[in-house]
C-alpha cells in the first residue's frame, strides 16, 4: 500500500465514494441502486433481481 500507484488507486476510489455518500464498507452499488451497509445473500439476490440482472 505504501507504492504510490495503489496510493493514488486507494484515493479514487475514496474520492468516489465520498462524491456517492459512501462512507464505509461495505457499500454495493447494482444497476442504479446504492446500498450503503451489510447485505445477507437473499437481499443481496433481490438487490440483483431488483436491477434486472438476476435472470
Amino acid at each position: 500500500m505504501n507504492n504510490p500507484k495503489w496510493q493514488a488507486v486507494i484515493e479514487k476510489n475514496r474520492s468516489l465514494a465520498r462524491e456517492l455518500g459512501i462512507s464505509g464498507t461495505p457499500g454495493f452499488i447494482v444497476g442504479n441502486e446504492l446500498v450503503a451497509g451489510w447485505l445477507d445473500l437473499k437481499g443481496l439476490k433481490e438487490l440483483i433481481a431488483r436491477a434486472g440482472h438476476g435472470k
